[in-house]
């Protein structure tokens, strides 16, 4: 097991490795056609990325708060476009979250749309445009009660039923929030066939449910095949982990291991990461506040245990953060970390951005003065993307009220593995939400998970990625949701691979039409 020492030795050679590489992004907004606007007097934005059309290269949805939703679609060129009609089904007041999951199991990635004191909006993708097919049970604005604000959404499959299921978090709009109010809280969404939906959370403990929730991810944290729930809160409450113990409790039970684990240190949060920084196979979680950052390494899933290392490994910022980033920019499988900056309120932090990179074990080097980053515009969301499928992870960000900017990974890098998968089988999603890939090289083992919601508003491109330095194959085994481990043996680097689910059946969305 790595210790702290060793993470503060490897800190010392920091200087001289980060000459090694240079992580650099371009400002490709005004050429590739991406540019919307986003006017809001509060920190909001949203941002959503999926492959809307199934063209083959990912769309960019955003949330524009007092300005119009829209959604931006890939042509493979490098060039987005926008259909006009489709943008009006997308519609909403004072959006200012999002996140893409096919709930439906169709092939088409939907979108849910959460909005401040208004209601929330599931938008259904029929493949010719959209529709508003949200109910009640999803909805975040009752008849004659104040709605409350939804801060964090993330998309998972809780009960392993191969129907995604949502997590709402809310920012509560009242100092204290009524117990006898289902909405003012934070809602854990179980879809059954139908759809219907159950709220799990009823069952928890409700001082734990009214945190100002800023965001939210859906992530197997202590490596035990279910999906637990990470939420980041605000005002130094302190941060929630509802670990997955499985069916039982009327729906599925969830226990609060924040305290024992040590997730639950409180901070101003406003942004989520989960990567394995150091590749000992465990999830490490990464989170912005107020004049701080703070990265959790995992030291044991069984009991599970966290350590903060956030200063020995380089990545504290005495900035305001918002979004949290982990991809490996540079291909040399180890996971960099990005991080939106604002200026505090007194002006002596500026906003600029920073880049962290991993130089391995999970200390970082800071590269931002040559990362192209180091603009100064205030930046709240944050989303990965490939839109040019060349292999390079690419942002999208939310610098406020100046909108929305796309910034092309231009790292001169090592090679690259990824994987598209697609579930649609009885306990595994068509988004195969849940499923994590591990790869093996002469470097050790790394791995990662499909997941929907992260950052700071924002859903990723679902793509699974990987560098992989000097390799040219690596071999991969998939374990699905269901519990199958597939190994596929070498698999070639420089491309992205479909997988579908041995038992993929392309009818699996309409043998769920009937109620339970």
């Amino acid at each position: 097991m790595q210790s702290i020492r060793t993470v503060l030795a490897l800190a010392g050679v920091a200087a001289t490795m980060s000459a090694q590489a240079v992580i650099e992004f371009a400002d490709v907004s005004g050429p590739s056609g991406f540019q919307p606007a986003m006017n809001a007097d509060v920190h909001a934005g949203g941002i959503a990325v999926a492959d809307f059309d199934r063209n083959g290269f990912p769309d960019i949805f955003v949330t524009g708060y007092s300005e119009p939703n829209r959604l931006f679609y890939n042509d493979g060129t490098g060039q987005f476009f926008e259909i006009p009609a489709h943008n009006a089904q997308l519609q909403g007041a004072l959006c200012n979250v999002a996140a893409a999951a096919d709930y439906d199991n169709d092939g088409w990635p939907d979108l849910y749309v959460a909005c401040r004191n208004g209601p929330n909006h599931l938008f259904r993708n029929t493949g010719t445009g959209f529709a508003d097919v949200t109910t009640a049970e999803l909805d975040h604005d009752p008849p004659g009660l104040t709605p409350a604000w939804v801060d964090g959404v993330a998309w998972g499959d809780l009960d392993r039923n191969g129907l995604p299921d949502l997590f709402v978090g809310t920012y509560p709009t009242t100092a204290t929030a009524d117990p006898s109010d289902p909405f003012n809280r934070d809602r854990i969404l179980l879809q059954m066939a139908g759809p219907a939906w159950i709220d799990a959370a009823q069952q928890l403990d409700f001082s734990r449910l009214i945190q100002p929730t800023l965001a939210a991810v859906q992530a197997d944290i202590d490596r035990d095949g279910r999906t637990d729930i990470y939420v980041v809160n605000d005002k130094n409450l302190g941060n929630v982990l509802w670990r997955n113990t499985g069916p039982g409790c009327g729906s599925v039970c969830f226990e609060d291991v924040s305290l024992a684990s040590g997730a639950d240190r409180p901070v101003f949060g406003m942004g989520i990461a989960i990567g394995d920084i150091d590749r000992d196979g465990r999830p490490d979680l990464f989170f912005s506040s107020i004049g701080e950052q703070v990265l959790l390494r995992s030291t044991s899933s069984d009991p599970l245990a966290f350590e903060e290392v956030q200063n020995a490994a380089g990545v504290s910022h005495p900035g305001v953060g918002w979004a949290t980033i982990f991809a490996d920019f540079d291909h040399d499988g180890h996971e960099d970390a990005y991080l939106a900056v604002m200026p505090t309120p007194d002006g002596t932090i500026d906003g600029t951005d920073q880049i962290y990179r991993n130089l391995g074990s999970g200390s970082f080097a800071n590269v931002t003065g040559q990362s192209g980053l180091d603009i100064d515009l205030v930046t709240i969301a944050g989303a990965l993307i490939d839109f040019d499928r060349d292999g390079r992870l690419d942002l999208v960000l939310g610098h406020g009220t100046n909108g929305y900017r796309l910034y092309r990974n231009q790292t001169t890098a090592g090679n690259w593995i990824g994987f598209e998968l697609e579930g649609g089988s009885a306990g595994v999603s068509r988004d195969a939400l849940g499923a994590r890939v591990e790869i093996q090289t002469a470097d050790g083992t790394q791995w990662r998970e499909v997941r929907s919601g992260e950052s700071r508003g924002a859903s990723h491109d679902p793509i699974v990625h990987f560098g992989i330095g000097d390799a040219t194959a690596a071999e991969v085994t998939i374990h699905w949701p269901d519990g199958l481990a597939e190994s596929l043996g070498p698999v070639p680097a420089g491309r992205y691979h479909h997988r579908a689910h041995p038992n993929f059946d392309p009818l699996f969305s309409d043998s769920l039409e009937s109620a339970p």
